[in-house]
């Protein structure tokens, strides 16, 4: 479970503080040095009491060393954050929620905890806004128009007094202080309007009987339970605490280690920003777990290499080279989304315990066994530059592109994944790509994703069938689909001997059976059906060749193929078609090769077809198609070419 191992790493890495509020105090935005627009007012303290001016704004530099003395701590999008500070934006619904609501809630929790003073200055701060309240608002619009918009948006806001000695910042209030103890600490158990506590009984990490449980203790939002049925106890969520029972101590180091997660372990992975956390593999070794932080926060883009996938990629692959299979911990991957409006986190997918064996199977070991195939090389254009087409994830973004979560979860895991799913998403971009650019749209489809950490849109050319071939040899490789259990080769007699009518074979079946040869995984030779199914798809290519030699580059059979959404029977037809359009045009006697090669391998087993999807028999057809032109003899594609 990857909270233990997040509270590891709290009790390691975690700062705790002295004080106790201050383990709850939130860095607005962790990792980063950042704006905080300050109200200033001036305190002048008097016989009963304090009175207030507003003074000025005037912006502070804030950074990991003094974040803290803001007292900021999130609170709810509708009732506003915890203190004062809070994230800069809309100054009329920032102001509305500062006064005067906040400040009465103050005023009240600074006389429930007796702090008679502050509620005094408190006090005079409402009576100050009450008076200049336009007038601080109108100084914190004209500057925050001042900021340029990057700024607008990750930017706080705060006030500041002076002139009374030890009242400076929030930080120096105790009621602010007590404060954010008793939401730290109270909303480990208080949530939705419940409490959910229990009392002597065993917490759920340290596994020691404790006196206080809590049941919504855990930082990360994993799972709903404001919704009936996510929680047990007849549904009440007052005992949410039993099904997640989390001890104080335990609480304060989950918030440290999350904290620490978020401000160092923090990455992105093709645009989908995620934490990783490493987890021992066996016991408790502080001096390890050390090490395995401190090479992962090590682990940095690599911003020399020029390929901008491999950058994506690049953390993974060092994961997979320096740890390989020592496997000595394990990491846990938090893919999360933050909601551009209240900042919230949201975990899309939680994958534990992936060990970096696995790492390098993924990224390492099973690209470079698909790699290879000549088939990928030089078949990628980016800035009109060819490029060999290696396998990274932006090939499963092309296909899974909405299910991108559940097809990292499929790979990470080893999770068996459906043939028949795998096709209709192949066929499902062919036929888009097809109704928009036409045939021309499949062979130079053009990849485009947004990648979070280079800020820009990355683009580049390619075959779609190649990248669809590319992702299936993948998934063999890393048995998420099975591989085809014969080594069956080919056994075709050479028929390009020469035949009435044809003194010279234009389609070259040497070049073709080696092609097959070479990809036999992927034509499954055990069967048949499928190269079968591939060389009608060769043989359509050439009636489109013959057609558009004679009618002025028109290819009109190009209707019969109903866009790609085949069946056995529509590609029987397709094929006794496609036969007579060839004899219309060069003779009965023409391509007595191929004629051959798909007699022997779709008519013999036509009965076979019903064995797959028609989706599945559409993408092989479709693959013949853009294969068609790759076996002709060289004077008949010089002849294509002209």
């Amino acid at each position: 479970m990857q909270d233990k191992a997040v509270i590891e790493i709290g009790k390691l890495k975690g700062d705790k503080k002295a004080e106790p509020y201050q383990n709850f105090v939130e860095n607005m935005f962790p990792g980063k040095n950042y704006d905080i627009v300050v109200a200033i007012f001036k305190l002048l303290k008097n016989e009963s009491g304090y009175t207030c001016e507003f003074d000025k704004v005037d912006i502070d530099s804030v950074s990991k060393n003094n974040y803290s003395k803001y007292a900021y701590r999130k609170g709810s999008a509708n009732g506003g954050d915890i203190t004062f500070t809070t994230k800069f934006g809309d100054i009329d619904k920032k102001f509305k929620k500062f006064y005067p609501k906040q400040i009465n809630t103050a005023i009240n929790y600074a006389k429930v905890f007796d702090e008679i003073e502050e509620q005094q200055i408190f006090q005079a701060l409402k009576q100050c806004l009450d008076e200049s309240g336009e007038v601080v608002k109108t100084k914190l619009q004209d500057l925050y128009e001042t900021l340029d918009k990057k700024k607008q948006m990750s930017s706080g806001f705060s006030i500041k007094f002076i002139g009374s000695s030890g009242k400076e910042f929030l930080q120096d209030f105790a009621a602010i202080q007590k404060r954010i103890l008793q939401v730290g600490t109270e909303g480990k158990s208080t949530k939705y309007n419940v409490t959910s506590e229990g009392n002597n009984n065993t917490c759920s990490t340290c596994l020691k009987n404790k006196p206080i449980l809590h049941g919504f203790a855990s930082p990360f939002k994993y799972a709903s339970v404001d919704k009936t049925g996510f929680v047990s106890g007849f549904f009440k969520q007052k005992n949410n605490w039993k099904n997640y029972p989390i001890c104080s101590d335990c609480a304060l180091e989950f918030e440290l280690g999350k904290k620490y997660v978020v401000q160092n372990l923090s990455k992105y992975f093709y645009g989908k920003s995620y934490y990783i956390i490493p987890k021992l593999t066996v016991g408790s070794n502080p001096e390890l777990l050390a090490k395995a932080l401190k090479d992962l926060e090590a682990l940095t883009y690599n911003e020399a290499d020029k390929r901008i996938v491999s950058r994506e990629e690049s953390l993974m692959r060092k994961i997979a080279s320096e740890e390989g299979d020592k496997n000595r911990y394990s990491l846990n991957l938090l893919f999360y989304e933050e909601n551009q409006t209240t900042k919230a986190i949201k975990i899309k997918l939680s994958l534990e315990e992936v060990f970096p064996s696995r790492f390098r199977k993924i990224f390492v070991d099973a690209p470079k066994a698909i790699n290879q195939n000549s088939l990928y090389k030089n078949a990628k254009t980016n800035n009109k530059q060819l490029g060999d087409l290696d396998f990274n994830f932006a090939v499963l973004r092309v296909f899974f592109g909405d299910e991108f979560y559940e097809i990292i979860q499929t790979v990470f895991l080893g999770l068996p994944l459906s043939e028949e799913i795998i096709f209709d998403k192949i066929m499902s971009k062919v036929r888009k790509a097809y109704i928009e650019k036409g045939f021309e749209g499949i062979k130079k489809y053009q990849n485009s994703y947004y990648t979070l950490y280079l800020n820009k849109e990355i683009k580049w050319h390619t075959s779609l069938i190649k990248l669809a071939m590319l992702m299936i040899d993948y998934f063999k490789e890393l048995s998420i689909i099975s591989k085809n259990k014969t080594s069956k080769s080919m056994e075709i007699k050479d028929e390009q001997t020469e035949q009435k009518g044809e003194t010279k074979s234009s389609f070259d079946i040497e070049k073709f059976k080696t092609f097959v040869e070479e990809n036999k995984d992927f034509f499954d030779l055990e069967n048949g059906y499928k190269v079968g199914i591939f060389s009608v798809g060769v043989l359509v290519r050439q009636v489109f060749n013959l057609q558009s030699a004679n009618l002025g580059g028109s290819t009109p059979f190009d209707k019969k193929l109903k866009g790609y959404d085949l069946n056995p029977e529509i590609l029987k037809n397709i094929y006794r078609e496609a036969l007579d359009k060839i004899s219309r045009y060069v003779g009965v006697y023409a391509y007595q090769n191929l004629k051959h090669f798909v007699n022997e391998y779709f008519i013999l087993n036509s009965h076979k077809l019903n064995q797959i999807s028609n989706n599945e028999l559409s993408f092989y057809f479709v693959a013949g198609l853009e294969f068609g032109n790759n076996f002709k003899t060289k004077k008949e594609k010089e002849n294509v070419n002209n």
